[in-house]
């Protein structure tokens, strides 16, 4: 699971359901929510509701209520009048996962309507969802929109079940309206609904060679594996959505994907060996009923292919129930875009993968809303740091902004265009930067509110910059890494070292910073006339020391390394070169730098000559370096 997920809970609008309960209980009346109530203004933002919609709870819309009838099923969801397609595909996923289910649907069996209850029944319910970093518990009345007596939005194939409907109206509260709810992307859903990562995969980047369409198959099979959550969509122009194509398929309309298998083909022991293998694809349509018409279609007669034990072990059904398989190439064909939710684990006791986290929760705000990496006030951004300790390591980005569809009511905006920039740093950086170094990866920007990337990065520390493509643009925004191993992963809050707590004498503040890039070294002694040197550097100023990572079997290694100190003596600084062993490493020569020439080291490269454990014992080899010392600390 996500680190974190289903922590508790924040009381949305500071509503605290067991507070409300126990109210409503002791007064003997049904709980009516001001804050959501059973009005035209929860329905529409921008018009006032038709006049034949009526506001009624579950006893009067049928016999018997219940939250669930038999549990969770995809039959709970059938979409309404309302175009949320998207959530309700989301919604159908988190169905079928019982473990989810019990997290968004707190104290469920307390929730439920029961006979030995019936005194106690409150009209109230609540449901957590996560919000732009933090897990909200959002209260709701069991008021429901009807026309003619019949849910006109969300509702179950089961008459008198109405968790799936209660849901969907505390996600609409969340946003203010069930108008707010009109398009989305179902990936944005479950994300909220389990504080999982998006991401979003254009059917076309995968599709232009075998190579690619593997590796996407791949990505989806091992996603599923992994619990994560999927739904795929076609894409439609204004009046081509709901528009149905040809083989059955909606435009517009988010399809879950509940299973990607390898399934064999043939039958009977004379081709028990030598089976062929298909790869498929099992999707579900929120609406039911409308399903894929072309090859591997329920009945279809690619299915005789498949032995019967196969398809018992599949689940095959011939019911038109909204579900059926396909072929990945037809998957692929007629499909243009994929969302995923990935349950990324970062818990220690699992036989799985254990990803590390790293999360920053900020905003974009005066004096810290730069702009992308190609504007002046790039560096004014927020910046986190963080380390890469494998040679090399594939990390997955997530940046989210605040979700601006609440804010669709008059005043509001729209999504800002955002991305990130990951750069170079110091070794030891751990104030922020001020100058920019090599630039690794800039994503691509998009007007969504989250983008995901994976960034193969090497061994070392880095900067990440969540921007917005423009400059002065405000908002909150949650960035979340992760990492095969523990990142020490930080925001950067200060420019410069702040002052000392104490109010000594002795707590003096730095007063200079010296920045220094280690480059090269060149024909290094060696110790071993057998094996080159594997030699690193070791920089000592007034008490601190770093290293430079080890380069391996080279008498002539190059680092370009920086790092930075910040001083209070002035005192000289020298820097050690090392051979790496397995029990004790061998000296190769030092020098040092005098900052009694402070004013000499503007920036600009040095050549200085490598000397013995004493100034006056000669050793072979030089080493080159970069060295800038100034007291304007706030410029490094």
């Amino acid at each position: 699971m996500v680190l974190g997920l289903f922590d508790s809970a924040i009381p949305f609008k500071g509503q605290k359901y067991s507070k409300l309960k126990d109210q409503a209980v002791s007064s003997g009346q049904l709980f009516e929510d001001p804050e959501f109530p059973p009005a035209s203004s929860s329905l529409f933002h921008s018009k006032s509701a038709p006049s034949d919609i009526v506001w009624k709870r579950p006893g009067e819309i049928a016999a018997e209520p219940k939250f669930f009838v038999d549990g969770a099923s995809t039959d709970d969801f059938h979409q309404g009048s309302l175009g949320n397609c998207w959530f309700v595909a989301a919604a159908a996923c988190i169905a079928e996962k019982p473990k989810l289910l019990k997290k968004i649907i707190p104290d469920i069996e307390k929730q439920e309507w029961l006979p030995e209850n019936k005194n106690k029944y409150a009209g109230i319910f609540h449901f957590r969802f996560w919000i732009c970093g933090e897990w909200s518990d959002v209260v709701v009345d069991d008021y429901l929109p009807t026309r003619n007596g019949n849910l006109i939005y969300i509702h179950s194939k089961t008459r008198n079940e109405f968790w799936s409907a209660l849901l969907e109206k505390a996600y609409a509260k969340i946003f203010g309206s069930y108008e707010a709810l009109e398009g989305g992307h179902a990936r944005d859903a479950l994300v909220n609904m389990t504080g999982g990562v998006g991401e979003d995969i254009t059917m076309a980047d995968y599709t232009d060679s075998g190579e690619k369409k593997e590796k996407l198959f791949k990505i989806l099979k091992s996603s599923i594996k992994d619990g994560s959550l999927i739904s795929a969509s076609i894409s439609a122009k204004g009046d081509e959505m709901e528009a149905k194509t040809n083989t059955g398929l909606v435009k517009g309309h988010a399809y879950s994907v509940t299973a990607v298998r390898n399934i064999k083909l043939g039958q009977g022991l004379l081709s028990f060996f030598k089976r062929e293998h298909i790869e498929m694809v099992r999707c579900r349509n929120p609406w039911g009923g409308t399903e894929w018409k072309g090859a591997w279609s329920d009945g279809s007669e690619e299915w005789s292919k498949v032995s019967d034990g196969e398809k018992k072990e599949l689940g095959i059904t011939i019911d038109d129930n909204g579900e059926f398989w396909m072929s990945f190439d037809d998957f692929c064909k007629n499909f243009t875009h994929i969302d995923l939710c990935h349950l990324i684990n970062t818990s220690y006791f699992s036989l799985s993968k254990t990803w590390h986290e790293g999360e920053g929760i900020g905003e974009w705000k005066a004096h810290r809303c730069g702009g992308s990496v190609g504007n002046k006030d790039f560096l004014l951004n927020p910046q986190y740091v963080f380390d890469v300790n494998d040679d090399e390591d594939e990390v997955l980005v997530s940046l989210e902004q605040q979700d601006t569809r609440e804010l669709t009511i008059p005043g509001g905006r729209d999504m800002h265009a955002i991305g990130f920039t990951i750069t170079e740093t110091d070794i030891n950086r751990e104030y922020r930067m001020h100058d920019k170094m090599e630039t690794v990866h800039t994503s691509v920007f998009g007007f969504a509110r989250a983008i995901f990337e994976r960034v193969t990065l090497k061994s070392g520390r880095y900067v990440i910059f969540p921007t917005t493509l423009e400059p002065e643009k405000k908002g909150k925004f949650v960035l979340r890494m992760y990492f095969s191993s523990s990142p020490d992963f930080k925001e950067l809050w200060h420019d410069e070292p702040p002052p000392p707590k104490c109010f000594s004498c002795l707590c003096k503040p730095p007063n200079s910073a010296t920045q220094i890039t280690i480059q090269s070294a060149s024909n290094l002694e060696n110790p071993n006339p057998l094996l080159d040197p594997d030699p690193y550097c070791e920089v000592i100023c007034e008490g601190n020391k770093v290293k430079t990572s080890v380069c391996k079997s080279t008498k002539n290694p190059t680092w370009n390394e920086r790092m930075t100190f910040y001083q209070k003596k002035n005192e000289d600084i020298k820097i050690e070169i090392w051979n790496d062993n397995l029990i004790k490493d061998d000296f190769l020569g030092q020098c040092e730098i005098p900052l009694s020439k402070r004013s000499q080291f503007t920036g600009k490269a040095l050549q200085l000559p490598l000397f013995g454990k004493g100034k006056d014992a000669k050793q072979k080899g030089s080493l080159t370096v970069i060295i800038l010392c100034t007291n304007e600390m706030d410029t490094v």
